[in-house]
């Protein structure tokens, strides 16, 4: 077809009116364009599927059930007006974009998948057979699993001795498994003697001198060796050595950097560690790329994003010789035989439990007998499990995990018992199946909803479902940005890494206690007025410190509610300098109501200043009296401002430069945008008890869960699933607990296209 010629279009509240107007006038006309109408339109419904995903449903819904615009399911007006309107008008914003077949290959869509009931169960209703590649927090799980590395082991090569630190490379990875989590030993090797060496880095504000807060590194008597134990959170940090208080030059032992603005580099330090904070974690994928996140899926395990790119590859090769390294300093308990008497029935052993546990299925004959080759082609037994480690570790067998499933016949494929496994294993886990999983697997016990259930609800209960539940929740919110989010210092002198690290973990540790053990439901991770504090954030929010200083359950005071009030949340959706009415309020209705927009026109226009005689509601007002602006900005400014008594680190404020805060918000159209309805709040604890009373909030949760367990974005095609999901989820009382369950247990959590 050819590309149409176009007149400059209209503003774009105009062209959402005459896109309506041109479709009703043209459903009364005679249509001179032959059978056009009597069919489905001569476009490319495939690609018009993703054109739609990309440019329609942000305004339309996912569905065509409609949302900022109207609706678009059954259209009844014809072929050529539904082309007519989309080539001439749309998307509002900026209607250029589709260009040439677009309008046709959109409304070929449209016409044929918007139709009918949204809930059409068959095979386009399930995922694709696919493999995904795992992520790093993945990775690293399944390699610690793989090794049977415990708490107390988890450090890295230098095991458990309380010396280690001052053997200098062989601990530079990480702290001692000694110490506590968090514990971290900085070690600096010179080739002369210094005066001083001091940490700075983003964990102490970077000081020049050790009098301004420099970590002071302790000189090994007898040798060039500087070190220091230092307790830091988890998270990423990075640091420099200061040399006589003149010199900074990053880590020499610590290969991780990024860097520092001023055209050197920061050293970068990641610590990660366990639910149960026993110790550092060895983390071998800490130098993978950081995994895509296309637009609207908030999570790290997106299956179509997780491409093998070169750097992929040379960081798993290095990744792979780290753990097998590792591995070899463990063979006593990795090995199940001695191999001196029978080095061929050892290796056979050896790859009939670890290298089925690697694949996460039974080698296959081909498979040993590869793997036994390398084991045997070495002079020594232990070397040659090194290569077939490094061997296995880089396969794809490893790094990916497999929904291929069986094919059943009709089109369809059914995941295998090892698949199911993996399946459950990675959606309460994040890691590798255990035992009890691969003897069910092996005992043909995953076919059924009722066993799968039972295994379910058995993973539920380790404390490793604890820790994947609040990493989910730090994506769900968007808050994990925080850890390297700046703020105005002179603002905000308070603000820091670490404070920010405190306030994801108050996040963390609130979701997984209202889920493991508080009442689990829905509602209260939105209305709860209790949270989790240390002395630091105690001091931020102004209430009493916890008795010991460390984490532990406080009241949140009159104005916040749960998640709502968590300073993760509200500084995370701010400016550097100033509170954001706008993240605020796309917050809600992007994160917690599955309500989203299309991308704001290019003359939008950027934050207002910051104005020292006037309130943020006041700046923001351009969005209401711009009526090209107030088309979208009605439902999210509105709702924004009710956040206004916190400021852009979270904290609470009844002034902002010295003028009262009018605190009032409307959580307007919460159940379906356009809808007309109106739900005016003035605190957070109002506006968490009109999200926990809807409908929309909690679907919109089950979605967000369904998307982290089966990593996509949905499809129209899910929403017969996602209906049977929700109303399990609603007839549970919105338990969370059995909304992971119930995700487990439906047919698209085993079957696929």
């Amino acid at each position: 077809m050819q590309k149409r010629s176009r007149r400059r279009p209209p503003p774009p509240t105009r062209r959402l009116v005459l896109a309506l107007l041109a479709a009703a006038c043209a459903a009364g006309q005679d249509d001179d364009s032959g059978g056009d109408d009597s069919g489905l339109g001569d476009g490319d419904r495939a690609r018009g599927a993703i054109l739609y995903r990309e440019h329609c449903a942000p305004c339309h819904g996912l569905s065509g059930e409609g949302g900022v615009g109207p609706t678009l399911r059954d259209w009844d007006r014809g072929v050529a007006s539904l082309v007519a309107t989309i080539d001439q008008t749309m998307p509002t914003q900026n209607p250029a974009v589709c260009t040439a077949a677009c309008a046709d290959d959109v409304a070929a869509y449209i016409l044929a998948e918007l139709t009918g009931d949204a809930c059409t169960l068959g095979q386009a209703a399930l995922a694709p057979r696919q493999l995904r590649l795992l992520t790093r927090r993945e990775y690293d799980a399944t390699v610690r699993d793989l090794l049977r590395l415990s708490p107390a082991a988890a450090g890295g090569p230098c095991g458990v001795d309380a010396d280690c630190e001052l053997a200098a490379e062989s601990c530079v990875a990480g702290a001692c498994a000694a110490d506590p989590c968090g514990r971290h030993t900085f070690i600096f090797s010179s080739a002369q003697a210094h005066s001083s060496v001091h940490v700075a880095g983003s964990f102490n504000g970077w000081p020049a001198t050790v009098a301004a807060g420099g970590w002071s590194m302790e000189h090994v008597p007898g040798d060039n060796i500087y070190y220091t134990k230092r307790d830091l959170p988890s998270g990423a940090h990075t640091y420099k050595f200061v040399i006589d208080e003149a010199d900074w030059i990053p880590d020499p032992s610590n290969p991780a950097s990024e860097p520092d603005g001023f055209g050197g580099q920061n050293s970068l330090l990641q610590l990660t560690c366990d639910g149960d904070g026993a110790g550092p974690l060895f983390a071998p994928a800490r130098d993978f790329p950081v995994e895509s996140r296309p637009k609207g899926f908030e999570y790290d395990n997106n299956a179509a994003a997780g491409l093998v790119t070169a750097t992929h590859v040379d960081k798993q090769l290095a990744a792979a010789a780290e753990v097998a390294e590792l591995a070899l300093t463990r063979l006593d308990q990795l090995l199940p035989c001695d191999p001196l008497p029978d080095p061929a029935a050892c290796a056979d052993a050896f790859l009939g439990d670890f290298g089925a546990r690697a694949f996460r299925r039974p080698l296959s004959p081909e498979e040993r007998a590869k793997y036994r080759d390398l084991i045997l082609g070495e002079p020594d037994f232990s070397a040659g499990v090194g290569v077939a480690l490094r061997v296995m570790l880089a396969s794809p067998y490893f790094l990916y995990r497999s929904e291929l499933g069986e094919d059943q016949g009709d089109g369809g494929a059914r995941l295998t018992p090892y698949e199911t496994a993996s399946a459950l294993s990675y959606a309460f886990w994040g890691t590798m199946p255990d035992d009890q999983l691969f003897a069910a697997a092996a005992a043909d016990q995953l076919r059924t909803p009722e066993q799968i259930e039972a295994q379910a609800r058995r993973l539920l209960d380790d404390p490793r479902a604890r820790e994947l539940v609040a990493t989910f929740a730090a994506q769900w919110l968007g808050v994990e940005p925080l850890r390297s989010a700046s703020k105005s210092t002179n603002l905000h002198p308070e603000w820091s890494q670490e404070l920010a690290l405190a306030l994801i973990e108050e996040t963390r540790r609130f979701v997984a206690h209202v889920v493991f053990d508080g009442d689990g439901r829905y509602g209260t991770l939105l209305a709860a007025d209790y949270t989790f504090l240390n002395s630091a954030l105690a001091a931020h929010y102004g209430l009493a410190a916890p008795p010991g200083g460390d984490f532990a359950l406080a009241d949140n005071g009159p104005d916040r509610a749960g998640l709502l009030g968590h300073a993760a949340v509200l500084a995370n959706y701010a400016h550097s300098d100033q509170s954001s009415p706008v993240r605020r309020g796309l917050f809600v209705r992007e994160r917690l109501l599955c309500q989203h927009f299309g991308t704001p026109p290019a003359n939008a226009g950027g934050v207002p200043e910051v104005d020292a005689d006037a309130t943020t509601r006041e700046r923001f007002r351009q969005h209401s009296a711009d009526q090209s602006c107030a088309l979208c900005h009605q439902y999210i400014d509105e709702l924004g401002f009710g956040f206004e008594r916190f400021d852009a680190v979270g904290r609470y404020r009844q002034l902002e430069n010295g003028l009262p805060i009018d605190p009032a918000g409307d959580m307007n159209d919460v159940e379906s945008m356009g809808a007309g309805t109106n739900a005016p709040f003035t605190t957070l604890p109002q506006l968490a008890q009109i999200l926990a009373a809807s409908d929309a909030a909690p679907a919109c949760f089950a979605r967000q869960a369904y998307r982290f367990t089966m990593g996509y974005l949905e499809a129209p095609h899910d929403l017969c699933g996602l209906a049977a999901v929700e109303s399990r989820f609603a007839q549970s009382g919105y338990d969370v607990r059995e909304l992971l369950v119930a995700i487990a247990t439906a047919p698209s959590f085993t079957l696929r296209r």
